[in-house]
């Protein structure tokens, strides 16, 4: 069956898109707290986390010793020498900080079963919030934390999410899962905004739209060759800067690019396929999907930089499935 067949994703995507829906967001977060924890997120990431004071977060991403990116995160600078981070792979997080971190006071931990998230999105969500939270969070800025409460339950909550729309992350105790849940459902029930129940489109499909990628997108390319340029500041030292500085003046070789798929389903595309222009390979697809927005089937393919056209006609896999290079961001 294809997947662009099933009108409850398709519903809960138009959801996403035109008014507001919520759904539990589980993923990692790491606790870096200590004198030296500022020295250290800035060492850690690519980004200016001198920028990010308290009460305010970043994206970035976090590179090996080759300039490769091993994973992108959002990094929450939670209080004084203490800050939250927010990735899919808390363990390898981890054993990597514990390889570098000589010569810094601090102490990190796995802080995932502490803490459930929820993501509340789509251009009504602060209405959604509003009817759902203590504090108002209409003054809440884009990458920025507030305390606030939801029926009596403390609640962090970050304006932040992986939609492409207005939205906001609430982090609450673990034990008052029961009591959020109860809350979001009851208040989305009486505004009509729906749970997202479908894993698919809140981490892929909706995602991808707006050209949002994941780590397994960006694994082992530099940030030049995913485009976040952005996001990397070449004023100071981080974990990889030397062979970044020699990737920046040499040009990317690849890049990553956006593919529109131009067969009925995106079922037969897998990871690693093969992409060829003109019967020759010139990179490989990362991810495909069907993108409910735009009616499409779409997808993300690390091209070689100088194949990377956008417009170009291509052919991936053994089936010949055709499709062009285009843009990352589709809506």
């Amino acid at each position: 069956m294809l997947f662009r067949e099933d009108e409850v994703a398709r519903a809960e995507a138009k959801a996403i898109r035109e008014s507001a829906g919520w759904y539990r967001w589980t993923h990692d977060l790491v606790e870096i707290k200590g004198p030296d924890a500022d020295r250290l997120v800035q060492y850690l990431y690519v980004n200016d986390m001198a920028k990010a004071p308290v009460g305010r977060t970043k994206y970035t991403t976090m590179l090996n010793e080759d300039g490769k990116i091993i994973d992108d995160v959002i990094v929450m600078h939670m209080d004084e020498n203490l800050y939250w981070v927010s990735t899919l792979y808390a363990p390898q997080l981890l054993k990597w900080i514990a390889a570098h971190d000589e010569g810094f006071d601090v102490a990190c931990s796995d802080i995932t079963k502490l803490y459930d998230m929820y993501a509340v999105q789509g251009p009504e969500s602060t209405t959604f919030m509003n009817a759902l939270v203590t504090e108002p969070v209409d003054g809440l800025k884009r990458f920025a934390v507030m305390d606030d409460a939801i029926d009596g339950v403390p609640a962090t909550i970050h304006r932040a999410g992986f939609t492409g729309e207005l939205g906001y992350e609430i982090y609450v105790p673990m034990e008052s899962t029961k009591t959020i849940e109860e809350a979001l459902r009851r208040v989305g029930d009486e505004l009509g905004y729906p749970e997202i129940t479908i894993l698919e489109v809140y981490v892929r499909s909706i995602p991808v739209e707006k050209g949002f990628a994941l780590r397994q997108d960006m694994y082992g390319l530099t940030p030049f060759e995913c485009d976040l340029d952005w996001s990397v500041c070449m004023d100071k030292e981080f974990i990889g800067k030397e062979a970044l500085e020699k990737a920046q003046s040499e040009g990317p070789a690849r890049r990553l690019m956006g593919l529109e798929f131009l067969n009925d389903s995106y079922e037969d595309i897998a990871q690693r396929e093969i992409v060829y222009r003109k019967g020759v390979p010139c990179g490989f697809v990362r991810t495909a999907i069907y993108g409910y927005t735009v009616d499409k089937n779409i997808g993300f393919a690390v091209i070689d930089a100088k194949k990377a056209i956008i417009g170009e006609e291509v052919t991936v896999g053994e089936n010949d499935s055709p499709a062009i290079i285009c843009d990352k961001v589709f809506v």
